[in-house]
């Protein structure tokens, strides 16, 4: 029923745009090339603005959001893409008159929105909350799904058997909707490819570049030393909490501890053990209980934080209309904000007071101050710079919240801790246990949905391949065998491939961020190479005009340009890359003392594996050892 209701809602949704672009669409060209001139094209872009601004007011009055913005308002403009294209654009005089015919235009290369893309849409992006995998100790309770129960077992269990079963189950007991709708979206992608261009160039298409996935590659090889070693330093936990037989001879770590060891990483009682566990972190949440803070505090903060950058004041006014507390339950396990950027900005924040959502609702400010920019352009120039670009922001502001010098001087707690050098490789091994495993997850389900889109393997094959990447790039193994014919990537695959939670953009806006929080440390003198006085892992850029500056800069150019271009004046040497430099000085006291003490404890660094394509196959030689 909830499905008919969601499908539904969409289907008023579109139609409901629909009646908007139908009273203003009002435009006619005659044939003649004579009058396909830049004039003409002016006036065109006016009706198209007139249409997008009316259709994203439409959007925001629907509370359902299973297609994202950026696919409703790319439908609302199709009218246009056929007059558009008769226009030598290339050839304009004026660059962001030519700029806005190119952004836009990317949208005729997809097909119309229809029912099976927004059934499988769906699909994907609700399965990780489907009900399906039964009961461990009553086999007859069938009403578990992966976000609200087996995650909180992943999370809190030490039994190994029961971590083992749900791992399996979810994975046996998928579906058929779900495999059809992956199956849906490889198809949809597939079908946009020519001759001249594979089908990740589509999929890659915002980003401006068909071949990222090979920068991806060079960040993924960048941390693979540090991975490598915080690889063995976890290997030898695992075995001291369940046993010289947990890890196999061949060094990889079975995917469900590996699991664990993610949901537990801001855990008290956990199976990680701090580098120097006499040393206690602080209690963040007690901390912060007591600032006695309401819900809309954190929102004042984290306005206040933009405010001290030299940003315009967001009024008393502005955030009573435009910022709404949410219901009690909404937004998910996480009581993930809501953002609406497409037309007048609405933020939609948690009714929680708790530390992580702090830090959230700070990304979640930048998204705001982002979108009152970027909304002064009009149609074509007023997007993101890509998808993810926006994230990054946040994610440079984040680092910069999250420091220990924020905490005390900024916001008043920690007060009775000392952050020396011993504490602070607590709080980064802590935080590396999360991101360090996580950044090679996103990367494997992005090369394996690249490959399945571009033809590079075929289904019977998509489980071992997956396995193969798992074992290359992260040194992880399945900890049984599931039923034939079995998918065994998880939820976060699945989402991964629809158009808001696209693995691609976690990857980009992780790397990114780091780089942006680096070089505005860099460039105000917070952060000094070979420097302890001033590591990069306490740069706090709160109340710095000239921080302020190079965000708002970047800000402000919205989609006017490239995002490579945007991010050239972030470095002396104009460097328009993704690079891994950021996130390893940042963790790089933390991977110094790994491998001292992996060295100190003569552990081995690396592990075996096997072609497991070739081992379904049985393929001579299909047992032979690759080392890592």
């Amino acid at each position: 029923m909830k499905i008919l209701q969601c499908q539904f809602a969409v289907t008023l949704l579109l139609a409901t745009l629909a009646a908007v672009s139908s009273t203003q669409l009002n435009f006619s060209f005659p044939n003649e090339p004579e009058y396909f001139n830049e004039e003409a094209a002016q006036y065109l872009i006016k009706q198209a603005n007139d249409v997008y601004w009316a259709s994203a007011t439409a959007y925001r009055q629907f509370a359902d959001d299973t297609l994202s913005p950026e696919i409703l308002m790319r439908e609302k403009l199709r009218p246009f893409y056929g007059t558009m294209q008769k226009f030598d654009w290339r050839s304009f005089d004026d660059p962001q008159l030519k700029r806005q015919f190119e952004v836009i235009l990317r949208g005729a290369k997809y097909p119309s929105i229809s029912y099976k893309f927004k059934k499988a849409t769906s699909t994907l992006k609700n399965m990780s909350r489907k009900k399906w995998v039964c009961n461990m100790k009553e086999p007859k309770k069938c009403n578990m799904a992966f976000v609200h129960q087996i995650k909180t077992v992943f999370t809190n269990s030490d039994d190994l058997d029961e971590i083992k079963y749900y791992w399996k189950e979810w994975r046996n007991k998928m579906p058929a909707d779900v495999k059809e709708a992956l199956h849906y979206y490889i198809d949809y992608y597939r079908n946009l490819s020519t001759p001249d261009l594979p089908a990740s160039a589509f999929w890659y298409d915002q980003y401006e570049d068909r071949n990222l996935i090979y920068e991806l590659e060079s960040l993924m090889e960048s941390l693979r030393p540090f991975y490598r070693e915080m690889h063995a330093h976890l290997r030898n936990v695992l075995r001291h909490k369940y046993g010289d037989d947990v890890i196999p001879p061949t060094g990889l770590i079975p995917h469900h501890l590996l699991e664990q060891v993610t949901y537990q990483a801001w855990k008290k009682e956990t199976v990680l053990q701090n580098p120097f566990p006499q040393r206690k972190l602080p209690n963040l949440q007690s901390e912060l209980d007591s600032l006695d803070l309401q819900p809309f505090d954190l929102v004042n903060i984290s306005v206040q934080f933009f405010s001290s950058l030299g940003f315009r004041n967001l009024t008393d006014e502005f955030m009573q209309d435009h910022f709404i507390q949410m219901s009690t339950g909404t937004g998910g396990p996480d009581c993930k904000s809501r953002i609406f950027d497409f037309g007048e900005v609405e933020l939609h924040y948690c009714p929680k007071v708790y530390y992580k959502k702090l830090l959230q609702t700070h990304a979640d400010i930048a998204l705001v101050q982002y979108a009152t920019e970027k909304n002064n352009f009009r149609v074509g120039l007023n997007q993101e710079a890509c998808p993810g670009f926006g994230a990054a922001l946040g994610e440079a502001v984040i680092l910069s919240v999250s420091t220990p010098k924020h905490l005390k001087q900024t916001l008043g707690i920690l007060q009775n801790y000392d952050y020396d050098d011993i504490l602070n490789l607590n709080r980064l091994y802590r935080l590396a246990a999360h991101t360090l495993l996580t950044l090679p997850t996103y990367y494997v389900h992005e090369k394996l949905w690249v490959e399945m889109i571009d033809g590079k393997i075929q289904p019977e094959h998509y489980n071992c391949r997956y396995w193969n990447l798992m074992q290359k790039y992260m040194g992880v193994e399945p900890p049984l065998l599931t039923n034939p014919g079995t998918y065994d990537m998880p939820y976060k695959f699945y989402e991964g491939i629809i158009d808001q939670f696209r693995s691609t953009k976690k990857l980009f806006d992780e790397f990114l961020g780091y780089q942006i929080y680096r070089a505005i440390c860099l460039n105000i003198g917070e952060f000094e190479r070979r420097n302890a006085y001033k590591p990069l892992d306490n740069c706090d850029f709160y109340g710095s005009k000239h921080a302020g500056k190079f965000i708002y800069d970047m800000m402000t150019a919205a989609s006017s340009k490239p995002w490579r271009e945007i991010i050239k004046p972030l470095t002396s040497i104009h460097m328009t890359n993704m690079t891994a430099t950021a996130f390893l000085e940042y963790f790089e006291p933390l991977n110094t003392w790994i491998s001292e003490d992996n060295v100190s404890k003569n552990l081995h660094v690396g592990w075996m594996s096997i072609d497991k394509c070739k081992l379904g196959l049985e393929v001579p030689n299909a047992t032979v050892n690759v080392f890592y």
